[in-house]
């Protein structure tokens, strides 16, 4: 098989992939502007070996073959190693400690952490329960993860950690909304008084959203107007990371300074109307 055919059989496999109900030929060549000729030929030759199957007379899903491969590739990658050169970089570009936050059941804990050079900075311990409601990787992974939130609202209790943790439901539930459409979050004095904990999502190859970019810093260091210009960078790289992770185009957006500045005001005032 020469290079573009076979470039047109890992494009048809990657589209299968996107579109789990499966998809028609003809929708395929329209989307991916291939010949009928070709892709027919091309997705003939994918049944054959088992990389991709007929739900029916019409529609073309992933094959066995596809299925298991995408497993092995997932089992391979470790989201640390990954992330690693992406969160190093933003570590210097803030000169502020960056950690990945991961979800693990029902917890989120951090994974990893990379160190800045400030004197006063914001060291987290690796591997610990961090609380869903009052820290701002739990909340932004709870936000995107539907069973999190279930249980979170019904918890019997929720404890109040500072004067600033979040515990009416209503309230936390309205959080949690914003959360996922602002795709950020923020944790002023929730967790820790006097610290501003900052996360972004990142997104897998499923698009979805069990790991988290994080910046802890003392108030002062992030004052409002410097917070859009922090939070732009670490929504830049989350989107880089889920990119390299291969989750869909449009499950982690990027998002400006400019956006940001606009989001925190509007956050600023849901903060104002909840007082």
């Amino acid at each position: 098989m020469n290079p573009a055919r076979l470039d047109r059989a890992l494009k048809i496999l990657e589209y299968l992939g996107h579109h789990q109900e499966g998809s028609a030929l003809k929708r395929i060549c329209d989307d991916l502007a291939i010949p009928m000729s070709s892709a027919h030929d091309l997705l003939q030759a994918l049944v054959e070996i088992g990389a991709a199957r007929l739900a029916d007379q019409r529609t073309y899903v992933l094959g066995p073959r596809s299925l298991v491969l995408a497993l092995s590739i997932v089992d391979a990658v470790d989201l640390r190693q990954v992330s690693r050169p992406f969160l190093t970089d933003l570590c210097e570009e803030l000169n502020e400690n960056t950690y990945l936050a991961l979800r693990s059941g029902s917890t989120v804990t951090y994974a990893d952490r990379y160190e800045a050079g400030q004197t006063l900075s914001v060291v987290m311990k690796l591997g610990g329960p961090r609380p869903l409601h009052g820290s701002s990787v739990g909340k932004l992974i709870t936000a995107y993860n539907p069973d999190l939130e279930e249980r979170l609202l019904n918890a019997p209790a929720l404890e109040q950690l500072t004067p600033f943790t979040l515990t009416n439901r209503t309230a936390l539930r309205d959080e949690l909304a914003h959360i996922r459409s602002r795709a950020y979050s923020v944790s002023d004095g929730e967790s820790v008084e006097g610290i501003i904990g900052l996360a972004t999502p990142i997104a897998d190859a499923a698009g979805a959203v069990n790991a988290a970019v994080h910046v802890s810093a003392p108030r002062g260091r992030l004052a409002s107007d410097h917070l859009p210009q922090v939070l732009a960078a670490m929504s830049r790289t989350g989107a880089l990371i889920s990119s390299q992770l291969g989750a869909p185009p449009d499950a982690v957006h990027a998002k400006s300074h400019e956006e940001i500045v606009e989001l925190e005001e509007q956050r600023l005032g849901q903060i104002s109307d909840r007082s």
